[in-house]
């Protein structure tokens, strides 16, 4: 196994997260995009979704010179300084570590914790001591006692949310991708617990875990597929979507409890990726929208022309890597390479000139976008309008760049958001996914590269 070759490929896409983050005094602050972009700030999903990352370079060890170790630790410094007295994080910050959240979004306090808790287990798995044990087991604590007293609802054993991975009311109610955050979050916290050796630190807490992962395992669950969401009405939301990749992107069978529906019907994930797929795959430009474009519905926003999303395309080839469809994965990193600029950037998505021009004449000049964006049912209550016209001139800038991309330079197909330091985390873990499968399976020697640029 070339385990040199797949560090090499590893390390490119370091560097470019490299260039996302930027070293502060309370942390490293590792921005969505670079500081030019169209998103400076730091998100707590995007941040955790990357120390996953991380730690996976460290357990595996294919971090030889401990860069994404130091990256993790910077990066749990900068959310232990930003945690709020009450537990609470936020949805967004800037480089400061001020709270620049526009939406309500009640998965980020499980982010925060779980980014501490990675980077407390890549000590684990580095034989050394962190220093910030105590605080940081303290900080984890007061954010699960936030999250239960203020999102959970015991009458139906799930947590209830805002808005979500999507950032819009289409998440409202109880949203499968929510709940499995807060399982990743619950089954780490066993996980410091018996390698720290914590015996009844959490038990008070947790007590409620396994009734919670019982209700999510079977709750989301219609005619052997997951649904999306459950309305704070009851109702399922039968609707395609990203998100019914949940249970096996946030590997909610690791620490579950028993009866476990996917034990049982292990038929309903691939029922639930095969009907996404089917659904959101993007016919003229490859890969996976992340749900279907509704213009008209005030909770569904296109961003700058409907298409394709490379992180969640990125996380459907960890999927077939995972489950041995290696020439399927191999299929979605290429697609995924031929969008990479010269530098190796990873846009966030995809469009068109003609997508881009109907959303500019349909959303942006009648300021439908605007109401989408700002929709008062997703806002922070009370929320400075300060707030709303610094996202309004990013929002303007970006689609301004797009415009001279189009007319000047002569572009077809729209990049937004150049780097995203997301999508490049997603496709290291898919060349982890690849390596981790065929060494597993011992299928000779591997080619780390297939489907990616030499």
């Amino acid at each position: 196994m070339d385990k040199d070759k797949l560090c090499e490929k590893l390390t490119e896409h370091l560097e470019v997260i490299k260039k996302c983050s930027i070293q502060t005094e309370q942390g490293t602050v590792l921005l969505a995009t670079v500081l030019e972009s169209r998103y400076p700030y730091v998100y707590p999903r995007d941040s955790s979704c990357a120390s996953t990352l991380f730690r996976q370079m460290v357990e595996k060890d294919l971090d030889p010179n401990g860069d994404a170790f130091s990256i993790l630790k910077g990066v749990a410094k900068f959310f232990a300084n930003v945690q709020e007295d009450s537990g609470k994080w936020g949805q967004r910050y800037g480089l400061n570590g001020q709270n620049k959240a526009i939406y309500i979004q009640e998965d980020n306090t499980a982010y925060g914790a779980i980014i501490l808790a990675n980077y407390l287990l890549a000590c684990y798995s580095r034989q050394e001591e962190p220093d910030e044990l105590e605080v940081y087991l303290t900080r984890i604590k007061k954010a699960i006692q936030y999250a239960l007293k203020h999102f959970y609802r015991e009458e139906i054993f799930l947590f209830f949310s805002t808005t979500g991975i999507h950032e819009s009311a289409i998440e409202k109610g109880y949203s499968i991708w929510v709940n499995h955050v807060y399982i990743l979050f619950f089954n780490l916290i066993l996980q410091l617990t018996d390698k720290f050796d914590l015996k009844g630190l959490f038990d008070e807490e947790l007590s409620f875990k396994c009734r919670f992962c019982q209700a999510v395992h079977r709750r989301f669950i219609l005619n052997d597929r997951f649904v999306r969401r459950i309305t704070k009405d009851g109702a399922f939301d039968l609707r395609p979507d990203v998100t019914l990749m949940s249970p096996v992107y946030f590997q909610c069978k690791e620490g579950h409890c028993d009866s476990c529906v996917l034990d049982e019907n292990p038929d309903i994930i691939t029922n639930s990726v095969n009907f996404m797929v089917e659904n959101l795959w993007d016919s003229e430009l490859g890969m996976l929208q992340r749900y279907l474009p509704f213009t008209e519905d005030i909770e569904t926003h296109i961003h700058a022309g409907n298409g394709p999303w490379i992180q969640y395309t990125a996380m459907l080839a960890q999927y077939y890597y995972q489950t041995g469809a290696v020439e399927r994965g191999d299929t979605i990193l290429g697609q995924i390479d031929k969008y990479q600029t010269g530098e190796g950037y990873i846009p966030e998505h995809l469009s068109t000139k003609r997508r881009f021009e109907e959303f500019i004449r349909l959303e942006w000049e009648v300021g439908l976008d605007a109401k989408k964006e700002f929709h008062p049912e997703i806002l922070i209550p009370n929320l400075s309008y300060d707030f709303i016209v610094e996202e309004l001139f990013f929002m303007k800038k970006s689609y301004d760049k797009i415009r001279s991309d189009i007319y000047e330079g002569g572009k077809t197909v729209i990049q937004f958001a150049i780097p995203l330091m997301w999508s490049h985390v997603e496709y290291a873990k898919a060349l982890i996914a690849r390596y981790e499968y065929q060494l597993t399976n011992k299928e000779g020697k591997v080619d780390l590269v297939a489907g990616a640029k030499s």
